[in-house]
């Protein structure tokens, strides 16, 4: 099997971190088919390979994990995972689980608790593309880009696919929002690889910053535009967004086949940096120069009764321009971690109102009056 993919969560709330592992395919060296595009040997159709399950290790507390697969239910839906993404989408208290399979349906594992989970890709509306078609599934994240309180999910693909944008409902499905967000038209000739929402300008709407290439090698060109630059999509507000690719600076360096990305305040301004890989080329370091007038908080979350770095907890900021929600995860993008403090962006507020955290074991912690523009640690309470 070929793992590509893995996710921290605490599927059971017992407090202890189990191991999601996303794999993508079977594949042997010794008989590797022989495929060809555009008149030389290149990488093959997914079709060419068989699925794989995933896989689920859960967490025995002594240094060592045991093989739940099978009890999970996972073994019972294989697929040629590229990347997951973990969410309360349906705040139950339980981390639900997005993948997405390439030229395969996207699986939705809604965890049952007790460390069991059902496939209910299709019935949530996530397994395919609104029109039915299959699409070279990449990275993924799971957060709320609406600020409605519910988890919204965007996934990348190759170029004529779309990247597609689900709302969730909040009744327990998704809606697919590609066309009327505009992420239709902005993404149709792009290829990505790895997805991150963050709010990068602080303005309090998440954005979503994705790494560029197309997954042929170079030989292909110029019949594909192999080499592509990155791009941030800014969120507009009301499931609005404007693709920013030049104008963000990303074409300062020459284009490549892009694939990981992660995410965090490098230097300590309050902004968000992105750490982009790519293949045969040198990591990139993009700091983050969005104009400094508006304000930000990060809770860095240490858990007590919950798992140590508050996996799975959920937070809700109150400001005087409203709510707006995130959770503590480490699982996004496309091979990738990002681990750090959660972070909001507050605008013109220089204090959040309220701060309610629910934490995975089901305690309820509140602040008020939480000044703005520094990292604030909060430990999980007793009760």
């Amino acid at each position: 099997m070929w793992a590509v993919a893995a996710a921290w969560v605490d599927v059971n709330n017992d407090g202890l971190l189990d191991l999601v592992v996303v794999n993508y395919l079977k594949w042997d060296f010794y008989h590797e088919p022989v495929c060809e595009g555009y008149g030389h040997r290149d990488y093959c159709h997914p079709k060419m390979y068989k699925p794989t399950p995933n896989q689920l290790f859960i967490n025995n507390g002594d240094g060592t994990f045991r093989d739940a697969s099978v009890e999970a239910g996972f073994r019972a839906h294989p697929g040629k995972g590229m990347g997951v993404a973990a969410a309360d989408s349906e705040l139950s208290g339980k981390m639900h689980l997005m993948i997405t399979n390439d030229k395969l349906m996207n699986s939705f594992f809604r965890n049952k608790g007790a460390g069991k989970f059902e496939e209910v890709g299709f019935d949530e509306n996530v397994a395919l593309r609104e029109d039915g078609t299959y699409i070279s599934g990449m990275g993924v994240d799971f957060r709320d880009l609406d600020n409605d309180g519910y988890p919204d999910i965007f996934l990348v693909a190759l170029d004529g696919e779309t990247f597609p944008l689900y709302k969730n409902t909040g009744k327990g499905s998704f809606v697919e929002v590609t066309r009327e967000s505009g992420m239709t038209r902005l993404t149709l000739p792009m290829s990505g690889y790895s997805p991150t929402i963050a709010d990068f300008d602080n303005d309090g709407w998440k954005d979503i910053f994705v790494t560029r290439g197309h997954v042929q090698s170079l030989l292909s060109a110029p019949n594909l535009a192999i080499e592509q630059p990155n791009s941030v999509f800014r969120n507009l507000g009301g499931m609005k967004f404007a693709a920013l690719t030049a104008e963000a600076g990303l074409t300062a360096q020459p284009p490549s086949r892009h694939r990981g990305s992660v995410f965090g305040d490098l230097n300590g301004d309050g902004k968000l940096d992105v750490l982009v890989s790519a293949i045969n080329a040198p990591s990139e370091i993009w700091m983050n120069q969005s104009p400094a007038n508006n304000h930000w908080i990060e809770f860095k979350l240490q858990g007590t009764k919950s798992n140590r770095d508050g996996i799975g907890a959920r937070i809700m900021v109150v400001t005087k321009s409203g709510a707006q929600y995130n959770h503590m995860t480490t699982s996004c993008g496309y091979a990738s971690s990002s681990a750090g403090p959660v972070h909001f962006g507050l605008g013109a507020n220089a204090s959040a109102d309220l701060v309610e955290i629910r934490w995975p074991s089901g305690i309820v912690q509140q602040l008020r009056d939480a000044a703005a523009d520094r990292v604030v640690t909060v430990k999980e309470p007793a009760k």
